[in-house]
């Protein structure tokens, strides 16, 4: 079923085409959202689906899928273009940050060959940065974006849809974004980071038991369950995702409806 529905999800958003002098910002903040969701899920369903089972690598894509559904969730937790410009205008502080600690670095080691694409002089990173303040300023004033300095935490980000779900009257136990953050987020986090947690998951029984101390790949059930978890998610951002575009149609998607039900009800 996550085949078929992964199939159809691609069919869908390659009927889609986005004309970027007329859609809203978090309108095309969605779409590449939608295409980051797509990738994950494909990648994902092709390692739980060989032989052995590569789980832990698999909750690393998981973790960023989920990542990108909260992420969703959060721009449109307004009426507003606040919240996806505000991601606009983080890749251009993530970007300016990037060129400020290259260069400190390459005038620390002038020697090193740090070359980077078209950047061929650490002095070459000025004019980049100069370039991306000027454009965030221009686009901060042209659209009067607030002043913030950093995106905030994807924790902070849940609370901010929960509030926005307690307003609307509609936060629940299912619906509450802080509730699949504090449940997933961190664990899956923990093969990602592999600090001392995450190397704890590779390891499995005691030296002198039948199985092996080292868990390089994992059992069929630990599969589902990522498997079952990267489902929910993909449903609800495709079928979000085709009622924005105006591409939704429930007599093809009844189906995939009814498969997410059985699985919520397990």
């Amino acid at each position: 079923q996550y085949h078929e529905l992964i199939d159809y999800g691609y069919k869908m958003m390659s009927s889609v085409s986005l004309d970027f002098k007329k859609v809203r910002v978090r309108k095309r903040v969605l779409y590449f959202m939608m295409g980051a969701t797509q990738s994950y899920a494909e990648s994902i369903l092709k390692l739980m689906s060989s032989e052995p089972v590569y789980e832990k690598p698999g909750e690393s894509l998981l973790r960023s899928q989920l990542e990108i559904w909260l992420n969703i969730r959060f721009i449109y937790s307004s009426r507003s273009e606040d919240k996806s410009r505000l991601f606009l205008s983080d890749l251009v502080m993530e970007s300016v940050t990037f060129a400020k600690k290259h260069k400190a670095l390459w005038e620390k080691y002038p020697k090193w060959n740090l070359e980077f694409g078209t950047i061929k002089k650490f002095d070459d990173w000025d004019k980049f940065v100069s370039d991306n303040t000027y454009l965030l300023e221009k686009y901060r004033k042209e659209y009067k974006d607030k002043q913030v300095m950093k995106l905030p935490n994807l924790y902070d980000r849940t609370i901010a849809i929960d509030k926005h779900l307690e307003k609307l009257g509609t936060l629940s136990e299912n619906t509450s974004a802080e509730k699949y953050y504090t449940l997933f987020y961190p664990y899956f986090s923990q093969s990602t980071h592999a600090n001392m947690s995450g190397l704890q998951r590779y390891m499995r029984g005691t030296v002198a038991s039948p199985e092996p101390f080292i868990d390089i790949d994992s059992k069929p059930e630990d599969a589902e369950r990522v498997l079952v978890i990267s489902y929910m998610s993909y449903f609800d951002v495709l079928h979000f995702f085709l009622q924005v575009f105006n591409v939704y149609k429930e007599n093809e998607y009844k189906r995939f409806k009814q498969y997410a039900k059985e699985m919520m009800k397990k």
